[in-house]
């Protein structure tokens, strides 16, 4: 026997997908606290430097590991691999493997990692879940062709496809969405959700045969044509540029750009509130944890998806010091890191009063219909 082989059964992988803001890392929460005494490990991929969403695992931080770029492709994928590999050999492996891929990667570039020898007799491919924003993904549709492309591929090889935000559209738009899926993957099942809440027995344990998967994806033709130069290509060596000691933002290619923040000071929530309405409307994507003047003692979640922001609040900062870190992903023209840095900087205070609702905040942006 050589080191590529295992004497353990393989273990189960679950894949993660869907667009940005389709509620991954949502479900990821619902998988792990709904999935009592089983040993699930995490792995945790997203678009910015900073990663958010391994943050937004919930009381799992010990098992979730992050990979930061976004694209599981290029360098990141020899990451992908590395770390897995390092799972697999514990002592004591856990019982399931769960990736969340980033809202603009290619779930079938992490499947056919797990294709390697170096690691396929370790594990096997369970299930692809695709989480779809029933409210927002004609709108994603329309911003640019290459997003387009990415959501169907997405799609295209998923098991299971959860029409996620259900409850924010029409019958009428339901039942296309509906059309849409089965017209494109007709032997997935499709399940409809609020919150991404799904009874668990529906998404895990599936024992989805790679070959099958294999034929499958690559039947897709021109739904699945990002080739590395084309719709989906990302220049990681002079993409990485810093306009500030806490900013940074990443080029992916000439399709869209990211931006990350980082300060430690609070936030006063009134003026953040109004810098978030007011944000230019092809940043379609914002996720962070901040530090709210009015409500120090807990960390505030940020999610802006589309017309919708939404502020919560969750745990005490405890022993760990208070700071905000917050992303942000759109066309290259909205994501200006000069003047996003300057208008969040605008929004911190020194004064810190503890006073302030923790009731969830939802708000539309400005000049935007819901």
């Amino acid at each position: 026997m050589d080191g590529s082989e295992s004497v353990n059964p393989p273990i189960p992988l679950t894949i993660l997908t869907g667009f940005l803001g389709a509620g991954k890392t949502t479900l990821l929460n619902r998988i792990l606290h709904g999935s009592e005494g089983q040993r699930i490990a995490v792995l945790v991929n997203d678009f910015g430097s900073i990663n958010i969403d391994s943050q937004l695992v919930v009381g799992v931080a010990e098992d979730a590991i992050s990979l930061t770029n976004g694209c599981i492709c290029c360098t990141i994928r020899d990451d992908l691999l590395t770390t897995a590999l390092g799972i697999v050999h514990q002592p004591d492996p856990p019982e399931r493997l769960v990736i969340e891929a980033s809202g603009v990667s290619d779930p079938w570039a992490v499947a056919e990692t797990f294709l390697l020898p170096e690691i396929r007799s370790y594990t096997r491919l369970d299930t692809i879940i695709a989480l779809v924003d029933a409210e927002q993904v004609y709108q994603e549709f329309a911003l640019v062709p290459t997003y387009s492309a990415l959501i169907v591929n997405q799609v295209a090889v998923a098991d299971i496809i959860i029409l996620n935000k259900i409850d924010l559209v029409d019958t009428t738009t339901r039942a296309a969405l509906h059309e849409w899926v089965r017209r494109m993957v007709p032997s997935a099942r499709i399940l409809e959700a609020v919150q991404a809440d799904v009874p668990l027995e529906l998404l895990l344990g599936s024992d989805a045969v790679l070959h099958q998967r294999s034929v499958h994806h690559h039947d897709h033709g021109e739904a699945h044509h990002h080739g590395h130069g084309e719709a989906h290509h990302h220049d990681h060596d002079d993409a990485h540029h810093h306009s500030h000691d806490h900013a940074h933002h990443h080029d992916h290619g000439k399709q869209f750009q990211t931006w990350s923040y980082t300060a430690e000071r609070p936030f006063a929530l009134k003026v953040i509130r109004d810098t978030l309405k007011t944000l230019p409307t092809g940043i379609f994507r914002a996720k962070g944890v901040l530090w709210i003047a009015e409500t120090p003692e807990r960390r505030a979640l940020l999610h802006l998806v589309g017309s919708r922001v939404q502020l919560t609040f969750g745990e005490p900062w405890g022993d760990t010091p208070p700071q905000s870190q917050l992303i942000g992903i759109g066309l290259p023209y909205a994501v200006n890191p000069d003047d996003l840095t300057q208008r969040f900087t605008a929004c911190l205070t020194d004064v810190v009063q503890a006073h302030g609702t923790t009731e969830p905040l939802t708000f539309l942006r400005a000049g935007q219909e819901a």
